[in-house]
């Protein structure tokens, strides 16, 4: 009977125990579960890697956890797989959650759970429902007075404008989550908000702007020292140089991106810059390298379930296909990519695809389907709101119309591409006129605040020195002269150098007349080709001419008022030019371009058209479309610290030209501008360019050798590869 009772105390003991355990233990997971919450939060958008392992510690803490320490879980884990764009999972999880109707009493989870839900009705296209909670969330944030939340909120906002493609009010919250972000303590939130209004700027295809605001982003970050937004801020700075056909830039950033993602570990950065890099190769024309290399980030990226960024990989993939004539895979990537965005609800890139769609159906003269694809892109851009891409659907359609022998048709969505192309090119000048007055008018306030400043600093100065020497007049005299002399030097330095400037002026106007007498009778030479086409009855051939010369007629009323532009684009210039007249003469000659690497290295600046007068007489004087294979080579390189620019034809030289000309005094001017343009370059610059012609076969006086010497002059790059 004693060991029985014995026995039963022991139990008793072992029980009570074991129930003081439990009762630790469950205390402890809360607080462990909360602490785990918080550190979250911390890591932010700032460090993924850091998110995912907090989240596998979560899981472990509240297996066995109560339904509320479940519920703010699988909050967390949906916040997690919004950001890493699972939006798949990300729906599912949300769909669960919603069911429970969970009450979160944190701030932090409140929020999140807010803000969760906000997406989650935007995926499932319930705006009206997005916009209410966003609302709500917004005057919910704001009595917390958490400045990185109030900010979230925003953003969020900013996120539903956008989508609804309304661009102010897009703008208008995006600028004011900045606001909020810059009095927050979270270092990530403002350059997040930064590359936010980066993509609103790209949505509506402002892309200068929004490089600008993305180059604030990757500014912060690194000056905070956060490497994976700094990896993000580099791929998107890529994307955006890839989508105006920078290759080189492109490849800098990208190369950045994926240093930096490999010093944190991060797969899925890298893995994204990889299907940046296949998009790439495309634009560079190496298809079979990028099919190679996208087919291999699009199986990795699977694993991630990233629904947007795998659209995107088969989108690039579909594009190389393309571009080998393989179009039986091409259309298979794009449908592929189709399905991923129909998913998503991105409207935008569904009409991309069903664009490019009707162009490999085109391609393939299946012409049926390819209008079907084409109008149907058209109607979502216009249903949308969204103008910027839809001009190239016109365009596809023009060549469509043409084909099937309905040119009234193909005329007219050829005129409204071109008529959208004068419109955006003039949008656009007025955009940078607008943005540099606005930046003058600034520095104009700032010079005018600070010489009042001046002013009256002198003023009190002068007072003091009045009280104090008001006995002492000679004093006051010497130091009256003294301010005198002083006053009539600065006038004197003053009108010094306003005739300084006015010279400058001068001779910057100068060389502008002298840029603005090249290539007089071009256009009328264009506009007689397109009218024999017409004459003819080629529409195709003289649509062909129109579309590749309004482009050149482009970039020349850009650039010729500029008194030095960029090496790539005068290349970008002369090679227009060159296929322009190439199908003028309807290619009975070819051209070769080669420039020194170590000039597109550095960033050469270059005259606008300095060798085109050359090329014009090569082609017009040196009758190249009569002989066979007729050739014009261009070869730029630093030799002796100087730019040599060597233009050489095979034609039929100076002295038979001389022969044929009809009118023997006419004299080109082509030789007489350059000098000048040299000769104020090199007074401006203290240069010793020249300019050497001569021909090229010696013996025989056929062909023509122009070398053109320049000072070097380059530009400042705003980024310096590693």
């Amino acid at each position: 009977m004693r060991i029985i009772r014995s026995n039963l105390f022991l139990i008793a003991i072992l029980i009570v125990v074991n129930c003081l355990g439990q009762t630790k233990t469950e205390d402890l997971s809360e607080k462990q579960l909360n602490q785990a919450i918080l550190d979250f939060d911390k890591a932010s958008n700032a460090d993924p890697n850091k998110s995912s392992i907090l989240l596998t510690r979560l899981a472990g803490i509240s297996r066995n956890g109560n339904l509320l320490q479940k519920q703010k879980v699988e909050l967390l884990i949906c916040e997690q797989k919004n950001r890493e764009g699972n939006s798949s999972e990300f729906i599912v999880g949300m769909n669960s959650l919603i069911k429970q109707k969970p009450e979160f009493s944190q701030p932090i989870l409140k929020h999140y759970y807010a803000i969760n839900f906000t997406k989650f009705c935007l995926y499932k296209n319930e705006l009206l429902q997005a916009f209410e909670s966003n609302l709500k969330n917004i005057a919910e944030t704001k009595k917390t007075m958490i400045n990185r939340n109030i900010s979230q909120a925003y953003q969020n906002h900013a996120h539903y404008f956008r989508i609804n493609n309304t661009k102010d009010s897009s703008l208008y919250y995006a600028r004011l989550a900045t606001k909020y972000a810059k009095r927050s303590d979270a270092r990530n939130e403002l350059a997040l908000t930064f590359h936010n209004e980066s993509q609103i700027h790209a949505h509506f295809g402002d892309i200068e702007m929004a490089v600008e605001k993305e180059l604030i982003a990757l500014q912060l970050a690194e000056k905070y020292q956060l490497m994976y937004l700094q990896s993000l801020f580099s791929r998107t700075i890529a994307s955006y140089s890839l989508e105006v056909f920078n290759i080189k830039e492109s490849n800098n950033y990208l190369r950045k991106s994926i240093l930096l993602a490999g010093k944190i570990n991060d797969e899925r950065s890298i893995l994204l810059c990889e299907i940046t890099k296949g998009c790439l190769l495309v634009n560079d024309n190496k298809h079979q390298e990028a099919i190679a290399i996208l087919t291999v980030g699009i199986k990795k990226l699977e694993k991630y379930k990233d629904a947007e960024q795998i659209a995107l990989g088969h989108e690039y993939l579909g594009k190389a296909f393309e571009k080998i004539n393989e179009e039986a895979e091409a259309l298979n990537s794009f449908s592929l990519a189709l399905n991923y965005y129909e998913a998503i609800g991105n409207k935008d890139k569904i009409s991309d695809l069903n664009h490019q769609i009707g162009v490999v159906y085109l391609k393939q003269k299946s012409f049926f389907l390819s209008e079907k694809f084409l109008t149907k892109a058209i109607e979502i851009r216009n249903s949308e709101g969204e103008k910027n891409q839809i001009y190239e659907s016109y365009r596809v359609l023009s060549d469509l119309y043409t084909q099937t022998g309905k040119k009234d048709v193909a005329f007219l969505y050829l005129k409204k591409y071109v008529d959208f192309l004068e419109l955006n090119s003039t949008s656009k000048n007025s955009q940078k006129i607008a943005a540099l007055t606005q930046k003058n008018s600034g520095e104009e306030r700032e010079r005018i605040i600070e010489m009042q400043g001046e002013t009256l600093e002198k003023e009190l100065k002068e007072k003091k020195i009045l009280q104090l020497q008001s006995d002492r007049r000679f004093f006051g005299i010497i130091f009256t002269v003294i301010i005198l002399l002083l006053s009539l030097f600065i006038v004197f330095i003053f009108l010094r150098q306003n005739k300084l400037k006015q010279d400058q002026r001068v001779t910057e106007m100068s060389q502008s007349l002298l840029r603005s007498q090249m290539n007089p009778h071009f256009i009328f030479n264009a506009m007689s080709v397109i009218q024999s086409y017409i004459y003819s009855n080629t529409p195709d051939l003289a649509s062909k001419f129109l579309v590749n010369f309004s482009r050149l007629i482009r970039l020349i009323l850009e650039n010729s008022h500029k008194e030095f532009i960029p090496l790539e684009t005068e290349e970008e210039i002369l090679t227009k030019y060159l296929n322009t007249q190439k199908l003028r003469f309807e290619n009975r000659f070819n051209f070769k371009i080669k420039i020194a690497e170590e000039l597109r290295i550095n960033r050469l600046l270059i005259p606008p058209m300095i060798t085109q007068p050359f090329i014009e007489n090569a082609i017009e004087h040196g009758q190249l479309h009569t002989i066979p294979q007729g050739l014009i080579k261009i070869f730029m390189e630093q030799h002796d610290n100087l730019l040599t620019i060597t233009i050489s034809d095979n034609g039929v030289g100076r002295t038979k030209s001389g022969k044929i000309k009809k009118n023997k005094n006419h004299k080109s001017m082509a030789i007489h501008i350059t000098s000048e343009r040299i000769e104020i370059i090199n007074k401006k610059f203290k240069g010793r360019g020249s300019l050497e012609i001569k021909d090229l076969n010696l013996e025989e006086k056929t062909g023509t050798q122009v070398k053109i010497c320049l000072p070097i002059i380059y530009e400042n790059p705003n980024f310096q590869a590693e």
